[in-house]
């Protein structure tokens, strides 16, 4: 064999190492993606747990306050109950979007983009119904003790104005906190399905 043809079956052997490796990279991304859409089922599930509750709330919140618009104050805990069920109802009616318009035939840097997307509207979803929760709870309480036959509102006003105020003051603290720890907080917030999903694809960041 002269110099020629060893550098001709050479060069061969070398395209066809490059054919294998790209065979097989295209199978590692493949099956990155289909575990990362595998993990994201899971997030789906909670997210249709979440919409089936916010409708409920909202739709039992709803019937609640206008069956009392001549009694102001408890339609008003209606309908500060009605607004946070919308909120969950539409936190996981755009999350659920969102998951369903993922292409898990697209590039994964596509794939990437979309899933960031989605961790961030995660993370400002959960931290505006966590300082609304620390305000809901108030009407909740006082809209249940009312309907025991306990209307602390006619009796003791002074009494729902101390535990709103009480709440706005946690709410504002939780806002805080979820800043001051901000890492901690946009982790849990996420949820590890999610980020499971994200390093499944991380070693491919940059590869398409």
């Amino acid at each position: 064999m002269n110099y020629d043809e060893l550098e001709q079956a050479w060069r061969g052997l070398g395209e066809r190492l490059d054919r294998c490796q790209l065979s097989i990279d295209h199978q590692r991304r493949r099956d990155a993606l289909g575990a990362a859409r595998a993990r994201l089922r899971l997030l789906s599930l909670g997210q249709l747990v979440q919409l089936a509750i916010g409708a409920l709330i909202v739709l039992s919140a709803g019937g609640y306050w206008w069956a009392r618009l001549d009694q102001p104050h408890l339609a008003v805990y209606g309908i500060a109950i009605h607004l946070y069920g919308l909120g969950l109802l539409i936190a996981a009616g755009t999350q659920l979007a969102l998951l369903v318009r993922i292409d898990y035939r697209a590039p994964v840097l596509t794939v990437q983009h979309q899933l960031l997307a989605l961790r961030r509207l995660r993370v400002t979803a959960d931290r505006w119904l966590l300082v609304a929760g620390f305000v809901v709870w108030v009407p909740f309480v006082f809209a249940l003790l009312a309907a025991a036959g306990l209307d602390v509102w006619s009796t003791r006003p002074a009494v729902v104005g101390w535990n709103l105020a009480a709440g706005l003051a946690l709410a504002v603290l939780a806002g805080w906190l979820t800043l001051r720890f901000r890492t901690a907080f946009e982790r849990d917030a996420a949820g590890r399905s999610l980020r499971e999903a994200q390093a499944d694809l991380a070693e491919f960041e940059g590869a398409d």
